[in-house]
C-alpha cells in the first residue's frame, strides 16, 4: 500500500521534476492528478495553491520540489541522487537551483509568448483547472491564463521589448550546452541521474520538451537532450548498476554553463535579497550584457541564495576552497559567502507538516486570480 498520496499537474514544471524521481526510485505512491477542488484542497492543507505536493499516510504534509526530494532520499537513500563527494555534491545542488529558478524565465517566454503553443497551453490548462469548479467557458477561461502568465512572468517581471530577443535565446543557448554534454554521457554527471538531472528535467520535460514551439527547436538542433528526456523518464534504479559513477561537470558545454550561472544567476540571487531586504518590492537587475528592469523581488529565492550560502559554509575548508577554486575561472561563488539575508521561510518550508489553517476566503480568492 502506498505510503504517499502525490498531486501532480501533468504540464507542470515542477510536478515532472518530482514524479520522475519517484518513478526512478521506484517509491511506491498514489498519483492524483489535481482539478479545481484539488487544487483547492493542496491550497488548504498546505497554505499554497501550487503542486507537486505530498500526502503522507498519517496526515502530515510536504510541498516544493527541492525540499521533498531531500527529505525523500532520507527515507528511501538508495541509490543516491546527491553525489557522495562533497564538492560534487555542491555543485550538483547548485545546478538543480539554476535550472529550478533561472530557467523559469526562458520556459515562461517560450509557452507563452508563441502563438501556436500560448493556444494549446492556454486551452488545456483551462480545461484541467475548471474541471469540477464554478461553470466557465474554456475560451474565456484560455484567455485569462494566457494573459496573466504573460503579465505575471514575463511583461510584469523584467521583460521588455530591448531584452525580449535575450530572454528567448536563452533556450538555445542551454540546448547547445547541453547536447554537447549528453551526447557523451547517459546523464549530466555520469551514469545515473543525479539531482541536476531532476533540476533541470522540469523545464525542459514539461516545458520546453512538450509544449509545440520549444519541442520542435530540441528535437531539430538537440537529439541529445530529447533522447535524455526519455530515458530519466523511463530509468528505473533497480535496472542500474547498483555504485553510481559520478564525474566532474567540465568540458565541452559545461563552460557555458558555469558562466552563466556564476555570471548572471548568483547575481540575480544577490540582487533580489538586497531588495528584499530593503523592503523593495522590485528591483533593476543588471548583470554582463543584461538587463531586467523591474524585476519581481521574490522571498523564496531570497531562501534559495540562502540555502546555497549555508551548503557551502558547511563544507570542510578543503572541500569549500575545491568548489570556490573550481568555479572561480567562471567568476566564482563568493557571493554565496556574504552576509546572510534571512528569507523568513524555514519554517514555512520545514517537512513534514501538519496541515496548515484555513486561509481566509479573501485570501483564497486572491491566491487564484494572481
Amino acid at each position: 500500500m502506498a505510503r504517499y498520496t502525490a498531486y501532480v499537474m501533468d504540464i507542470s514544471y515542477y510536478s515532472g521534476k518530482f514524479e520522475a524521481y519517484l518513478r526512478y526510485k521506484e517509491i511506491p505512491y498514489e498519483r492524483v492528478d489535481v482539478d479545481h477542488p484539488r487544487l483547492y484542497e493542496v491550497y488548504r492543507q498546505t497554505g499554497t495553491m501550487k503542486v507537486p505536493a505530498v500526502r503522507l499516510d498519517d496526515g502530515r504534509w510536504l510541498k516544493d520540489s527541492t525540499v521533498m526530494i531531500r527529505w525523500f532520499e532520507g527515507e528511501h537513500p538508495s541509490p543516491p541522487v546527491y553525489p557522495s563527494d562533497p564538492v560534487l555534491r555542491f555543485l550538483a545542488n547548485l545546478l538543480e537551483d539554476y535550472a529550478d529558478e533561472w530557467l523559469w524565465r526562458p520556459a515562461m517566454w517560450w509557452r507563452w509568448m508563441p502563438t501556436d503553443s500560448r493556444f494549446t497551453l492556454g486551452h488545456r490548462i483551462a480545461r484541467e483547472v475548471i474541471r469540477g469548479g464554478p461553470p466557465a467557458p474554456v475560451w474565456a477561461m484560455a484567455a485569462y491564463f494566457a494573459w496573466r502568465q504573460r503579465r505575471t512572468w514575463l511583461w510584469g517581471d523584467g521583460m521588455t521589448r530591448d531584452n525580449e530577443a535575450q530572454i528567448r535565446a536563452m533556450y538555445p543557448r542551454q540546448l547547445r550546452a547541453l547536447q554537447a554534454i549528453l551526447d557523451r554521457q547517459p546523464y549530466l554527471l555520469g551514469s545515473h541521474p543525479s539531482i541536476a538531472d531532476f533540476g533541470y528535467f522540469g523545464p525542459m520535460f514539461r516545458h520546453f520538451g512538450t509544449d509545440p514551439d520549444p519541442a520542435i527547436v530540441m528535437r531539430q538542433t538537440a537529439p541529445a537532450v530529447y533522447e535524455w528526456l526519455a530515458r530519466l523518464w523511463n530509468a528505473r534504479a533497480s535496472r542500474m548498476p547498483a555504485t553510481p559513477s559520478f564525474v566532474t561537470p567540465a568540458g565541452a558545454g559545461w563552460d557555458d554553463l558555469w558562466l552563466d550561472l556564476c555570471g548572471t544567476y548568483l547575481p540575480y540571487l544577490r540582487q533580489n535579497a538586497l531588495a528584499f531586504r530593503a523592503g523593495a518590492s522590485s528591483f533593476d537587475f543588471n548583470a554582463g550584457a543584461l538587463r531586467l528592469p523591474g524585476t519581481k523581488t521574490t522571498d523564496y529565492r531570497v531562501w534559495c541564495l540562502q540555502d546555497l550560502g549555508r551548503q557551502l559554509r558547511a563544507l570542510a575548508p578543503d572541500a569549500q576552497e575545491g568548489v570556490r577554486a573550481f568555479l572561480r575561472p567562471y567568476g566564482g561563488v563568493d557571493v554565496l559567502l556574504d552576509d546572510e539575508i534571512d528569507s523568513g521561510l524555514d519554517d514555512e518550508l520545514a517537512v513534514p507538516f501538519a496541515p496548515r489553517p484555513p486561509a481566509p476566503a479573501l485570501r483564497r480568492a486572491r491566491a487564484w486570480l494572481q
